[in-house]
């Protein structure tokens, strides 16, 4: 089994992926004007101004979601951090991957740049890996911790 340092690793790859994945989308969002509307709801907000304020937009993840993973991941290689910074970065992965079920632009394959196409893929593949990350560590360090004897036992 891989030690925490290992588990580390990935988490890091994985939000930093996600990270550079969120900047990528929100640029094809800010290009094409592809406004959030998660559940057919919007806010009446121009693409940069919803991003800017933390809505995200159609093929973008709002830039709080990169932020608390990158945090949680780098919190993740203190000794002390438990498993609390892999399951902020599955909530994460996992709130990404809802954000793009319920997105309409996901299925409106007639507004499809090559651009959109790519975002959405490429969203969905940041947010899966994501997700499976802090899983998989969460998973390893509750296992570690578990073999870990109490002091005096």
């Amino acid at each position: 089994m891989p030690d925490k340092p290992a588990c580390d690793r990935f988490l890091t790859a994985a939000a930093v992926g996600f990270a550079c994945t969120t900047a990528f989308t929100t640029a094809v969002a800010i290009r094409d004007g592809l406004p959030g509307r998660p559940l057919g709801i919007g806010v009446g907000l121009s693409v940069p101004t919803g991003i800017l304020v933390g809505w995200g937009a159609a093929v973008a993840a709002p830039w709080p979601m990169p932020l608390a993973a990158l945090i949680a991941a780098a919190r993740a290689r203190r000794p002390e951090a438990g498993s609390a910074p892999a399951l902020v970065c599955a909530g994460v992965g996992i709130a990404g991957i809802v954000g793009l079920l319920i997105e309409p632009n996901t299925y409106n394959r007639q507004a499809w740049s090559g651009a959109n196409r790519a975002a959405v893929a490429a969203g969905a593949a940041a947010c899966g890996a994501l997700a499976t990350a802090g899983l998989v560590s969460w998973r390893q360090i509750r296992s570690l911790e578990d073999h870990i004897e109490p002091m005096g036992g």
